[in-house]
């Protein structure tokens, strides 16, 4: 181990095992960039000090995207809605179905097409520019106007989706045609699945971020209580950057003025940075890591 790593490790174990993590602010340890989290009302930048400086109002937000060209893109039950930096709406889709939550989650995908997670249906769709639905994948099981249809939506390089239906507690991934060619026991609420460069499945279901392999078996886990003295509660939105760290934000975070809003951690499961504010969002699912000048990482955005 080089000295610099040896110093990195050191300052990690150091921070992990610090009972006032948070005694001199929201943020323990090192932020590498600014991150793009949603709040329980609102989709923010934070900077490398945990303070706001680019906020948006809306309502619970469980998927949001820093895009290429700036715009934020996010899912919050009502729409899914892109707006500029200076708040302008360039998009925006509604579900005619709004009982159960519409819309949770969203992507921009390569085409200039969006996709969207219809909750309230259990269909995923693709949508061209103008909001044309141009694809439906009708996915089970679902319910009309469930709340937990589904979460988390993704089309992959390969041209099939991964849909994490929440309810069942399973991740499928679907062919174009419906095809089940894989299904993921998540054990728990299954929100949102990421599938990694060397073809494996990370999930996180609210007690754990787990890692499958094509067969469904469990090759790698992170459970929150993997960290002694930082108090995690359920894991939803993740975001698997370059370095193979993990960031992942909490549904329901604090509990007696305790918790961790947004969180990364490594593989080894050593914390890197962690995210504390009880009088601000108590709710914070979504999340993407970004550079210092709050610019989408380089590469795929794996979240």
């Amino acid at each position: 181990m080089t000295i610099r790593a040896t110093a990195i490790a050191l300052t990690v174990s150091v921070l992990a095992s610090t009972p006032a993590l948070f005694a001199d602010g929201p943020v323990a340890g090192t932020m590498s960039g600014k991150v793009l989290a949603a709040g329980s009302k609102r989709v923010m930048i934070l900077d490398t000090k945990g303070q706001v400086e680019w906020e948006y109002p809306t309502a619970l937000t469980h998927d949001a995207w820093m895009l290429a060209n700036g715009n934020v893109l996010f899912a919050d039950g009502n729409s899914v809605t892109e707006v500029t930096p200076d708040k302008k709406v360039v998009f925006q889709y509604k579900s005619a179905e709004q009982k159960g939550g519409g819309t949770y989650a969203c992507q921009r995908l390569d085409s200039g097409n969006t996709l969207v997670g219809e909750n309230s249906t259990g269909k995923v769709l693709e949508l061209d520019p103008s909001g044309k639905v141009v694809f439906e994948l009708q996915t089970a099981p679902y319910k009309q106007g469930n709340h937990h249809n589904m979460r988390m939506a993704r089309k992959l390089k390969s041209g099939n989706y991964l849909v994490c239906h929440s309810g069942a507690k399973v991740v499928k991934e679907y062919t174009p045609k419906g095809e089940v060619v894989l299904e993921i026991n998540a054990g728990n609420v299954a929100f949102a699945a990421v599938r990694t460069p060397g073809g494996n499945t990370l999930v996180a279901s609210l007690d754990k971020i787990a890692e499958y392999d094509r067969s469904g078996k469990a090759v790698w886990s992170f459970a929150n209580t993997d960290i002694p003295d930082l108090t995690v509660t359920n894991m939803t939105g993740i975001h698997l950057l370059p370095n193979g760290n993990i960031a992942t934000g909490c549904y329901g975070a604090y509990k007696g003025g305790k918790g961790t809003g947004l969180l990364e951690i490594t593989r080894d499961k050593k914390l890197v940075w962690a995210y504390s504010n009880p009088k601000a969002d108590g709710t914070m699912m979504a999340i993407q890591v970004l550079d210092k000048d709050a610019k989408p990482l380089s590469g795929a955005t794996l979240r």
